[in-house]
């Protein structure tokens, strides 16, 4: 039979062995470097102009030796962008304004669209998403200049 002492001892031992893996473990779960994940408009590597429905769509302009290009992609599940439309300063040039609001093009799904405003803007639907909520970007321009952005609700 074990001795009251004895058993003390083991039980102290116990549980001080039981403390040192437990902080053995806490260090060791402890992340040594800091996710990066940020809103598209706050992310300095990412260039898109809509900030909202980031996770569904994404809107780049950019300027080319031979002027602009825009391109809409959709964001897929797994992260990755698809373009879904492109258009080069030359395609926009033959879609000059007039006084009402016309469509561009479309994709065949018509869930990615592109008007000219008879402002003369540019304006990209995208959606319906999953939540039935459509995302218009608005600029002026191509390198777009302003932006601005709206989102609505569809009915089912």
């Amino acid at each position: 039979m074990l001795s009251r002492s004895l058993i003390s001892r083991l039980l102290a031992a116990l549980i001080a062995f039981s403390l040192y893996l437990a902080g053995f473990t806490a260090l060791s779960l402890t992340p040594t470097t800091t996710a990066q994940a940020c809103n598209p408009c706050d992310c300095e590597n990412d260039r898109r102009h809509n900030c909202m429905g980031g996770q569904f769509y994404a809107v780049y302009s950019k300027g080319t030796p031979n002027g602009c290009t825009l391109e809409i992609y959709s964001i897929e599940p797994n992260g990755t962008g698809r373009r879904q439309l492109r258009f080069t300063e030359r395609d926009l040039a033959r879609f000059p304004a007039k006084d009402q609001n016309y469509l561009i093009a479309a994709t065949r799904d018509a869930r990615f669209a592109l008007y000219r405003l008879s402002s003369g803007e540019l304006q990209v639907n995208a959606g319906p998403d999953v939540e039935n909520k459509v995302y218009v970007t608005i600029m002026k321009g191509c390198p777009a200049a302003e932006v601005r952005e709206e989102v609505f609700v569809t009915q089912k």
